[in-house]
């Protein structure tokens, strides 16, 4: 009977696999970072809730194991069973692409190893192999032997793996910065929205909120924010800063001794605020980031990405009627917000659920060719292979065509400007160029009139 119900269970979990079982031409994810330590809050490596961290924000080892894990599964996908990508690592093949921020790079570094681990990486050729000195850098500080260096560093001399354990490495394409990619949610960046920012953080629900946080634990946040000042506790990031501690917190598993000895925390107490952390954050990210009244926001903000997803899934139709090499899988590591972004983005789009992007939570789009050998689409929460959006290619085309916009009208939107732009591609010769180009005009323009004036008297 137990072997019945393993069986079971294995097909259960495969079953999936068998249902979507088409040619994958093409594939695009985008995951949130994850676990790390918290956005705000922290003195000293302290937080407000007494636990140790060696520094905001930064991945911590559950976020990189949650990222492994994910790599794991998107090899098992992609490499395993639907044979998309090549058993060894291609740069031809794979693009990854990271914001410009430590747990987002780390985490996509993480999900490497799970898609690529040890001993799938480069090996050398045994001429190479058998000839040390040609691997040798050109630095006369590595005087020691061949054999010394194994040695010390402890390698094995009985193989022809170009790094230890046969790993390996991978570029990681940090986002442009004046292509604005999955960062115009950020007011700081984008000025258009940032009226609509502002006036949602205000918003009666936040107010009631706010009222049933500080009613529920009255005496608790004006010990930890350290006055009696509620006056304090009224300010929109006071609250985050108390929701996201506790949430990243409680997912690395620590003991909150602090709570229990101080405030006698019980078990519900605990449960409590978890909840009300999450219902926080979830407001934070759907109705102040994205409220449903101002889909203009989603739309500007993933206009260029759609754009270019549509690009690379073209590619991909052309690379395989020819039989060529090509781009099959892009990976973007973001944050929830960028995920947020495109959720809300596909649910004006085409109606599917905008949900919640937990830590290492993500997003993926499959191109791919149906049994009447016509191109589809599906979009899939993380790897569960139950899509959220299954359509035939030239529709989603169309739907994303009709609605994006365009570089000029996001720059628009966004009020970007000629200043701007010249800062970010740090142009600054062009002002200069232009002024001496009109000193040498004006020059020339007296030294021509008084060439003139020289024949005519002449």
């Amino acid at each position: 009977m137990k072997i019945f119900y393993y069986i079971l269970s294995i097909l259960i979990i495969e079953f999936p696999y068998f249902i979507f079982s088409k040619k994958i031409l093409f594939a695009w994810q985008i995951h949130r970072h994850g676990a790390r330590a918290p956005y705000n809050g922290i003195i000293n490596n302290t937080d407000i809730y007494k636990e140790h961290w060696l520094e905001k924000e930064e991945l911590t080892n559950v976020g990189k194991r949650m990222l492994y894990l994910l790599g794991v599964k998107a090899r098992k996908r992609y490499i395993i069973q639907k044979k998309l990508l090549s058993k060894q690592y291609s740069p031809q093949e794979i693009l990854i692409r990271s914001t410009d921020v430590n747990r987002t790079i780390e985490s996509v570094e993480s999900f490497f190893q799970g898609l690529y681990p040890f001993g799938t990486g480069p090996v050398l050729k045994d001429f190479i192999a058998n000839n040390k000195n040609i691997s040798y850098p050109p630095n006369k500080l590595y005087n020691e032997s061949f054999e010394q260096i194994i040695q010390y560093y402890n390698l094995n001399s009985n193989n022809n793996f170009a790094l230890p354990y046969q790993m390996n490495i991978i570029p990681i394409h940090l986002f442009y910065k004046p292509d604005h990619e999955f960062e115009l949610y950020n007011t700081n960046i984008c000025k258009g929205h940032l009226e609509i920012y502002e006036k949602q953080k205000t918003r009666e629900e936040v107010k009631q909120f706010r009222e049933k946080l500080f009613s529920r634990f009255p005496d608790f946040f004006e010990f930890l924010e350290g006055t009696n000042d509620k006056k304090i506790l009224y300010d929109y990031w006071s609250l985050y800063k108390y929701a996201d501690t506790f949430l990243v917190d409680d997912i690395d598993k620590r003991n909150f001794n602090f709570l229990k000895d101080k405030f006698n925390f019980t078990t519900k107490d605990f449960e409590t605020l978890k909840n009300y952390s999450k219902e926080f954050l979830l407001m934070d990210y759907s109705d102040t980031n994205f409220p449903k009244s101002h889909p203009e926001i989603t739309i500007m903000v993933l206009s260029y990405t759609m754009h270019s997803l549509i690009n690379w899934m073209e590619k991909a139709k052309i690379g395989n009627k020819l039989n060529n090499t090509y781009i099959k899988y892009v990976v973007y590591s973001a944050h929830d917000a960028s995920i947020g972004a495109l959720e809300y983005f596909m649910e004006y789009a085409f109606n599917t659920s905008g949900e919640f992007a937990e830590l290492a939570d993500s997003r993926i789009f499959e191109f791919y060719l149906d049994d009447d050998n016509k191109y589809k689409i599906r979009y899939m929460k993380g790897n569960s292979l139950i899509p959220k959006l299954d359509i035939n290619f030239d529709y989603f085309k169309k739907v994303i065509n009709e609605i994006t916009w365009n570089d000029e009208k996001v720059a628009e939107y966004c009020k970007f400007n000629d200043e701007n732009v010249n800062k970010e591609n740090n142009n600054k010769q062009i002002p200069f160029l232009f002024i001496t180009m009109i000193f040498l005009a004006t020059i020339n323009g007296i030294l021509l009139l008084i060439l003139i004036i020289f024949i005519v008297k002449k």
